[in-house]
Order: C-alpha cells, then sequence, then structure tokens
C-alpha cells in the first residue's frame, strides 16, 4: 500500500529575544522603580524630572495621592502655579482636610514656594558617619500622616524608654508620636543614654505610611559600614566592633 505524503517547506522564522533587556524595561516601568526615581529627582531639586516622572506615575495609577502631592509640589518649585492648584484641587475633593493639601493649594493661590519644605535646610542633616548613623525604617501609626507630610532632612525627636522608643514629629508647638524602634534600636540607644550620649533623627524618604529615617548618637552604638561621607548617597560594608552594652542596659529592657 502506497501513501501519500506532501513535503512541506520548512520555515525558519528567526525572532530575536533580549530577555535581560525585556525585564529591565519592565522593571524600569513599574510603580516602585518610579516612585523612587520621583523622591530622589526631589531630593535633588530635579523638579522638572520629579514633573515628568509623576506624571508617568499617575498615568500608571491615576488615584495615587502621594504622586498627586509630589507633582503638586514639583510645579509650584517650577512655577507652574495653576496647574499646582488643579492636582491640590484634585486631591481635596477626595480628603478635604488632607493638611499638606490644603497647605500648598494655599501657597499655589499666593503664587509662593516653599524652597525649605523640600530641599535641605541642612546640606549635613544627612551626613552618615561610620559607627555614630543608622538607617531605619517605621511605619506610621498616626492618623493623617503620610510620609508626603515631611520635608527631606526634617528632623525629628526620638523619646528614649526603657521598654520603647518613640519617633516623634514637631508641629507647630504639637508633638506628634509616629510610631516606634524596633527592639535592637531601644537597647543601643537606651545603653547610650545611660553613658550621657545624645540621639536625634532626620526624614530621608518614604511612601505612604513608610518611611525611612536616619538615627544619629553621639556615641559609636552602630556597626559602620564603609561609605562616602556625604549627604545620603551611598552604601557599603566593613564590620567594626559595636559599642558594648552593660548587662544594666540590657535588663533595663
Amino acid at each position: 500500500m502506497l501513501l501519500n505524503t506532501t513535503i512541506l517547506p520548512l520555515i525558519i522564522i528567526n525572532i530575536d529575544i533580549h530577555p535581560k533587556t525585556d525585564i529591565l524595561t519592565i522593571m524600569q516601568n513599574g510603580l516602585p522603580f518610579l516612585t523612587k526615581k520621583a523622591i530622589d529627582a526631589a531630593l535633588s531639586s530635579k523638579w522638572k524630572e520629579a514633573v515628568s516622572l509623576n506624571l508617568q506615575i499617575l498615568e500608571k495609577d491615576p488615584s495615587s495621592t502621594d504622586a498627586k502631592i509630589r507633582l503638586g509640589r514639583a510645579y509650584i518649585q517650577t512655577g507652574e502655579f495653576n496647574r499646582a492648584k488643579k492636582i491640590f484641587k484634585e486631591v481635596l475633593e477626595d480628603d478635604p482636610i488632607n493638611p499638606v493639601a490644603l497647605k500648598n493649594y494655599s501657597l499655589a493661590s499666593q503664587k509662593k514656594s516653599e524652597k525649605n519644605h523640600i530641599t535641605l535646610a541642612d546640606p549635613k542633616s544627612l551626613l552618615k558617619e561610620p559607627g555614630t548613623t543608622a538607617e531605619t525604617t517605621i511605619e506610621i501609626t498616626a492618623k493623617r500622616v503620610t510620609a508626603s507630610d515631611f520635608s527631606p532632612g526634617e528632623p525629628l525627636i526620638l523619646k528614649i524608654e526603657k521598654r520603647t522608643v518613640n519617633v516623634i514629629k514637631m508641629k507647630r508647638d504639637e508633638r506628634i508620636v509616629l510610631g516606634i524602634l524596633n527592639r535592637d534600636f531601644v537597647i543601643k540607644l537606651n545603653g547610650a543614654k545611660q553613658k550621657g550620649a545624645e540621639a536625634s533623627a532626620n526624614f530621608i524618604n518614604g511612601t505612604g505610611k513608610n518611611i525611612k529615617i536616619l538615627i544619629k548618637c553621639s556615641l559609636p552604638i552602630f556597626k559602620s559600614e564603609r561609605q562616602d561621607v556625604r549627604p545620603y548617597i551611598k552604601k557599603g560594608s566593613i564590620d567594626e566592633p559595636e559599642l558594648e552594652m552593660t548587662e544594666t542596659a540590657e535588663e533595663t529592657i
């Protein structure tokens, strides 16, 4: 029995795929990546770049209040007050008592820019020093307070108690407890306090209810890192002996 077979030509399609490039493109177009770049642009006072980045974020997430507030602030800094008013008005339509939007809407209406609100008032406020500074992230537990309510480098108060360390923001004459530090910081700061050391903190950046702060102590109680001694830019790693905590300090926790 003969079989009637037809031989079809084999067509090979050469598709040039670059998986690394595709993955990189996806990451660069993602909201976390764009948000970080938008915050960094504001920290560096690159306002036109901040406008562009926050507009990209809002294309992907039109309901992002943080992006709208960052965009409105950037508009104020570039002198585009009408656009700033429009974006803050949108925020206030959803949240009529948003303190940041109210304040900046007023600034935009008066055609005023609050330069120190976003740029570093003191270039040394975010200076990292081996052994005496450490970064940490806290979750804001205070109501109606988000990362957008802070200025980069803004000073914060650390209330050191035996079992907890509260991070406090001053708003006029009001003390707002933002949240608490983890146990490791509680132990270190209590030990330093018993030795007569002073400690403080400064806001670095953040999104929503999560903020990153830089803690400073007058004694070298933190593990050091290899880094450039300049405003918050890079970090590496190098081990140095930590200041030994007394048994008394640990027992008080």
